[in-house]
């Protein structure tokens, strides 16, 4: 295994952590919305930059979704959830988890829905 197959498959272990960690929240209706979006982010944003890993697409520092999702297209790097998902998803890295603002209308069956199809996608390339 090469080093940019190693770090990852490291990313998408995180990934599936915060993966989990959504699947347990989303079966609970008291768990915050803003906690439960948190790592469905969480879950995207690691699955993303596996991808990029492992073609070896360097990338910045940054949890901003729509930025990693677009560096991933424009690397031939065609994720399976749209780019409305990540753009309302994104927020959730952050911003809606400390400031006490409106966040954008995300239903836990379509961030479910984008976090398992990006999981999927980047584990299926790695095999």
């Amino acid at each position: 295994m090469n080093p940019h197959e190693e770090q990852a498959w490291a990313l998408i272990d995180a990934a599936e952590r915060d993966g989990k960690t959504f699947r347990i929240l989303v079966r609970d209706p008291e768990s915050p919305i803003e906690t439960t979006l948190f790592h469905a982010q969480q879950a995207l944003e690691k699955s993303l930059k596996a991808a990029l890993v492992s073609k070896g697409v360097i990338f910045p520092r940054t949890h901003d979704l729509l930025e990693l999702f677009d560096l991933a297209a424009g690397n031939g790097l065609l994720a399976p959830a749209t780019r409305d998902i990540m753009a309302r998803l994104g927020p959730y890295a952050v911003e809606f988890r400390y400031l006490g603002v409106i966040a954008p209308e995300v239903s836990r069956d379509e961030a479910a829905a984008a976090v398992e199809a990006c999981l999927d996608w980047v584990k299926g390339f790695l095999k």
